[in-house]
């Protein structure tokens, strides 16, 4: 599977659970909850979708560790998207902590799906039928820079970086519900960082006990030009109860950090859903968001739409949503920005002849492809990057490579 045909998923595969923990670490006075956690429940989060390649489902399993409420992926399982009319079925595959469609797979506008999902143990679920909406075209894109865009509470700062926009029609015949993803491409600065280390025979080797040892970490650039793939952090949802039929503008629908001076092609996905799941979508973005307290019960939009199919009062968390998918792409020129960055990017520190590390010196580590990571970067996004200085520098010939 081509990494732009990888899910946008990193949002919703994390908030569903981040409820449990967010309570269960609340600074509040400690009473007894009016509802107890418990231990192995079963989360699914799945999507059917009109753009091929991005149609997934994770499944996890809660646990109990050291005091926190944690989930963990259940490897193993067989997934399958029906169409409920056609009973046509679609094997989802697993790969990288995901269950994927083929490449090519996408569903059809008003065509009505279900997800059943087998577990290793033989526990079967199954969701509700979805109708998949319309498309809604993305008409603009742009960004804007803000040194301000987000508050962190824990370092008491803030993190700048670029707030996505778009304009859009809101269709007056229809009432419509969406959700907002991105994935986001800059070349990599370097493949490997180890801390305290160095890299031999493809992992790093630890030089904690070198006494001679001056440098903290040491990084290695990518034997091929190489591309990082991000991923929104937060939920993005805009319902049109009080813009049904107009022009939509300057929504804003994506919060890309300013972590490095790459310049970064942003991919913003627009998907129209259902009222049910902009509902479920909502209300984990309010638990997440506004933290509703310790004795908060557990809120019905969170249960879902799946059962087990042997066992009626058996459920899972999460939930199954068809989707119509539009895409608009932006890109950004971060390299022409002089702001301080965000976070904690580590610069470049290769190894260099005298330091007291093993030998023969190493300087490169390969491009492992993943859904964070690629070298094959297609035609049409690498056109965005050719004429900048981005494909510069970090291939160890330093000339520019076209994957």
């Amino acid at each position: 599977m081509q990494p732009n045909q990888r899910p946008l998923r990193k949002a919703r595969s994390f908030v569903l659970f981040v409820f449990l923990i967010s309570i269960a670490s609340s600074c509040v006075e400690a009473v007894a909850p009016e509802f107890d956690f418990q231990d192995d429940l079963i989360i699914i989060d799945a999507l059917a979708s009109t753009a091929a390649g991005t149609s997934y489902a994770t499944v996890q399993q809660t646990s109990y560790e050291f005091g926190l409420y944690r989930s963990k992926t259940i490897s193993g399982c067989t997934v399958t998207l029906v169409n409920a009319d056609t009973q046509e079925r679609e094997s989802l595959f697993e790969s990288e902590g995901s269950y994927i469609s083929d490449p090519s797979f996408k569903v059809e506008t008003k065509s009505r799906w279900y997800i059943e999902v087998q577990l290793p143990n033989g526990q079967t679920f199954k969701s509700s039928v979805e109708t998949t909406p319309e498309e809604v075209q993305i008409q603009a894109i742009k960004d804007n820079f803000n040194l301000e865009m987000i508050y962190d509470e824990g370092s008491e700062d803030y993190t700048s970086g670029h707030e996505i926009r778009i304009d859009f029609n809101d269709p007056a015949d229809q009432r419509n519900f969406f959700f907002y993803q991105y994935r986001a491409y800059e070349q990599e600065l370097y493949c490997k960082l180890c801390e305290y280390g160095v890299y031999r025979n493809g992992e790093c080797l630890s030089q904690i006990n070198n006494p001679a040892l001056t440098k903290e970490y040491y990084t290695y650039l990518c034997d091929v030009p190489c591309w990082k793939i991000s991923y929104n952090q937060d939920i993005n949802i805009f319902s049109d109860e009080f813009a049904n039929g107009k022009t939509v503008e300057d929504l804003l629908v994506a919060k890309v950090p300013f972590t490095s001076n790459q310049d970064i092609l942003v991919e913003v996905l627009q998907l129209n859903v259902s009222q049910d799941a902009y509902k479920h979508f909502r209300t984990i973005k309010d638990l997440v968001d506004n933290n509703s307290g310790f004795n908060a019960p557990l809120p019905a939009a969170l249960i879902g739409n799946f059962t087990d199919v042997n066992d009626s009062e058996q459920i899972a968390l999460g939930r199954f949503t068809a989707a119509a998918a539009t895409t608009e792409t932006l890109f950004i020129r971060r390299s022409l920005r002089s702001e301080p960055l965000s976070g904690d990017l580590k610069s470049p520190q290769p190894e260099i002849l005298g330091d007291p590390i093993p030998q023969p010196l190493t300087y490169v580590a390969p491009c492992i492809e993943s859904i964070y990571r690629t070298s094959d970067l297609e035609a049409e996004r690498l056109r965005y990057f050719q004429g900048t200085s981005i494909l510069e520098g970090s291939h160890p010939t330093n000339t520019p490579q076209t994957p």
